[in-house]
């Protein structure tokens, strides 16, 4: 483990400069706070804060708390799973409100006595990613994912899978599918809406965007999108719903508006851990292991922080996988649209 001395010696500074960033003091230029920084990381350096040697990683919202969520609850699981078989603690920190703005994020980990970052981001986010990226702070990225050139990221891959969905209910005879997502984007709806474009465009299905929908991932958010979705003139036939809670809102709601799923509208869902087997019917799904990815970003960070030396860290690609279950059939022989109260209407068109 490097010392201050040989953080000194790697910037060409003295003890006491390296003192004086790291408590932010006024007495440094940007330059020299800058070079002395990019040592400290480099070099793998970790204060004393207090009695005890830094021994933290902390999970970091770059944007918006989901903490709610089924995703990250499995995430913060699997984090807590690894965290057992490291000597490091797990912590939940928020810039916005606590980092000073007259320091660096690489400071603002010191002072907290923090050692790496998981950065749970979403676009909205990204510049808040790329900037410890480049202080080259160890950080891992994560419920996100988007080219950078030292920025590791843990997810897994849904845009094969998707694609698999949607073919999936084109196979069934579906020619006019919706799709719905979380309101806040990241790199894997991304995926999951070129994914499905990509199979409507093969299959020679034009897309329309009137039934392409963007929602907070609440339940109750899920119960109105099919009270949406169903009211329209020209009701889908199958929808692809791209987040857990929307999609256990929506199948749930189904019953209180006399629905018969799949009969009346096919639905496939996103399952980070076992939601489909807690709805009926039980649901169709593209799946991912949410704990899996805590735990392999947690163990990775891990790895590169007692590697030290500016140790990287490496992306932890998994796989996702499509199920089929009992929310997906043929299309109804004539689409039928419902109201809010439940009345059912005979939709425009065939």
């Amino acid at each position: 483990m490097a010392t201050i001395r040989q953080v000194a010696k790697h910037a060409g500074v003295s003890i006491a400069t390296v003192s004086r960033v790291i408590n932010n003091s006024p007495a440094v230029t940007d330059e020299v706070r800058a070079k002395v920084l990019e040592s400290v990381n480099s070099c793998g350096y970790v204060p004393n804060v207090g009695r005890r040697t830094t021994s933290f990683i902390a999970l970091v919202y770059s944007g918006p708390s989901s903490l709610g969520s089924p995703y990250d609850a499995a995430l913060l699981e699997g984090m807590v799973q690894a965290m057992d078989l490291t000597d490091l603690d797990l912590v939940i920190l928020n810039p916005s409100r606590d980092k000073r703005p007259d320091e660096s994020y690489t400071q603002f980990f010191l002072r907290k006595g923090v050692r790496g970052a998981i950065l749970r981001s979403t676009v909205e986010g990204r510049q808040i990613c790329r900037t410890i990226a480049d202080e080259k702070f160890p950080a891992m990225g994560i419920g996100d994912h988007f080219e950078h050139p030292t920025l590791a990221f843990a997810y897994a891959d849904s845009k094969t899978t998707s694609r698999q969905a949607i073919e999936h209910l084109i196979t069934l005879g579906h020619q006019r599918i919706a799709f719905a997502a979380n309101e806040h984007e990241d790199g894997d709806h991304v995926d999951r809406y070129a994914a499905y474009c990509e199979a409507l465009d093969g299959a020679g299905i034009g897309i329309d965007r009137s039934i392409v929908y963007r929602v907070p991932a609440r339940r109750v958010n899920g119960a109105q999108l099919l009270r949406n979705v169903m009211s329209v003139p020209k009701p889908p036939t199958a929808i692809y719903v791209t987040d857990p809670p929307i999609a256990m809102g929506l199948i749930n709601e189904a019953r209180n508006l006399g629905m018969d799923i799949p009969r009346d509208l096919s639905v496939v869902g996103f399952d980070d851990n076992d939601s489909r087997n807690f709805v009926f019917p039980k649901m169709t799904a593209v799946c991912q292991d949410a704990r899996q990815l805590g735990h392999e970003a947690f163990i990775e960070l891990a790895r590169a922080i007692e590697a030290g030396n500016g140790e990287r860290c490496q992306h932890r690609i998994s796989s996702s996988w499509f199920e089929i279950n009992n929310s997906t059939g043929p299309p109804p022989v004539k689409s039928v649209g419902i109201l809010p109260d439940g009345t059912r209407l005979e939709a425009v068109g065939p």
